[in-house]
């Protein structure tokens, strides 16, 4: 007898986009006829896996119960070849989903049978593995079918279906170049060809995962192919929110973002990017939850050490020749300062961006400093020698954990981002856009600008 495993994994996005229940759940079913396996988990998928339910598989058989508060959709692991890995349900919280396999077919029934049944033969009629189609292609037949649909049970949740199939779209575009911004790998920038700027967004699009994360990246390209104008650093927030039409999604998209940027620790900018959001925001809600995210960032003490105008021009580092550099060697210029180690693939990631920038801000009043938290200095001018970095390059003479400096500006995971102005003293101990952000191009040049 083969042997697999089903997990089902829930796709969330922001909590507040999708309809809540009683806090306890309402149960929910999945049980299987004829698999050929021996034990069924059902996980919920977020940073780390977590296992939602499991059951015993017997004859074939298995019967499971979650309580689910919100409905979702669950990406379903099987080993069977026969399914190719695995695949995707969508649940409401009170169904009775029944799946059995009849002439090698995966056949679905009972409550939420019929809008699985074609959700399922829909990915499969059109496959993002199928070389005969191109990603839009796959996307757009797709969403024809789902809107021709009279099924009641389709149409009953058209807005689940249309969001969540646009939502992988977007994640087969932007997906592989997320993940290499956290890989760090190589030293290439694998930019995204992506035409299709105009997209419209659905509102259901929240009930994928990292839903915010690819709008960002398609605004990301938006900028970049100039159809989006960022007028200011301040102004990002609502100027990538005036571009998603429906006012509901507009409004999870605002509270994703400052409530991200509050998780993040960015305590210097997230007041004026609310503010320059807040007009947007109809729902008081929203409102409710934006003021939420102020308050965390607000209770975020990390860098209280380190706040706008403390003077740290007399912290010292070691160069890779062994001499000794201070903050106060760059005065008359910003500095731009990566914080970092060999260690830290997301770290390693973001290089490539950094050396772009640097170039193309060549000539500008601003330096562009890396500094290392490597114990080991051999391990860190080895890696420079191999990865042929030049430029500032400096090392923290303790370590990270001991140095003084990283103990003022906040004991925080890297990498990590700080600009310091011409006198040497902090402008931002936590700048939230990274390299690979575009955003980080016009935050510099707004305080390049600025009349000393």
């Amino acid at each position: 007898m083969k042997k697999f495993l089903v997990y089902a994994a829930l796709f969330c996005g922001i909590g507040s986009a999708l309809p809540a229940l009683a806090d306890q759940g309402v149960k929910t079913i999945i049980k299987g006829d004829a698999l050929e396996a021996s034990q069924v988990n059902v996980w919920i998928k977020g940073g780390m896996p977590t296992l939602l339910a499991k059951a015993a598989v017997s004859n074939g058989h298995f019967v499971m119960e979650a309580d689910l508060t919100k409905p979702g959709f669950f990406d379903v692991m099987i080993s069977d070849p026969r399914f190719k890995g695995g695949f995707d349900v969508f649940l409401n919280p009170g169904d009775n989903l029944s799946l059995s396999v009849k002439e090698n077919k995966l056949v679905f029934s009972g409550n939420g049978g019929q809008v699985n049944q074609f959700y399922f033969d829909l990915t499969h009629k059109y496959d993002y593995t199928n070389s005969q189609y191109t990603l839009k292609q796959v996307y757009t037949n797709r969403v024809n079918e789902i809107n021709a649909s009279t099924n009641a049970e389709v149409v009953r949740n058209r807005v689940a279906l249309l969001g969540y199939t646009q939502g992988e779209y977007l994640d087969k575009v932007f997906g592989s170049y997320m993940d290499s911004k956290i890989g760090g790998e190589t030293d290439a920038i694998n930019k995204v060809k992506f035409d299709d700027l105009n997209l419209q967004l659905f509102p259901g699009i929240v009930y994928y995962n990292n839903w915010n994360r690819t709008i960002s990246e398609l605004m990301f390209a938006k900028m970049e192919a100039g159809k989006l104008n960022v007028r200011s650093i301040n102004t990002w927030v609502a100027d990538f929110a005036k571009e998603v039409e429906n006012q509901k999604l507009r409004e999870d998209y605002i509270v994703a973002l400052l409530d991200h940027a509050a998780l993040e620790g960015d305590v210097f900018t997230i007041k004026q990017e609310a503010k320059e959001a807040m007009p947007l925001v109809k729902d008081p809600a929203s409102v409710s939850k934006i003021n939420a995210a102020l308050a965390k960032a607000e209770k975020n003490t990390t860098f209280n050490n380190a706040l706008p105008g403390t003077d740290m021009s007399a912290f010292t580092f070691v160069r890779p020749d062994g001499s000794t550099a201070a903050i106060s060697d760059y005065k008359g210029k910003y500095i731009f300062m990566d914080l970092w180690s060999t260690s830290c693939h997301p770290c390693i990631a973001e290089i490539p961006f950094l050396k772009k920038l640097e170039h193309e801000m060549q000539g500008e009043n601003i330096v562009f400093v890396s500094l290392s938290g490597d114990n080991d200095a051999g391990l860190w001018k080895n890696f420079l020698t191999k990865r042929n970095l030049s430029g500032e390059q400096i090392l923290m003479k303790e370590g990270m954990r001991k140095n003084p400096f990283f103990n003022q500006v906040g004991l925080t995971g890297i990498p990590r981002f700080l600009i310091i102005d011409k006198e040497g003293k902090m402008v931002n101990a936590k700048c939230c856009q990274r390299p690979s952000n575009p955003l980080l191009k016009i935050y510099l040049k707004e305080l390049l600008s600025k009349k000393s």
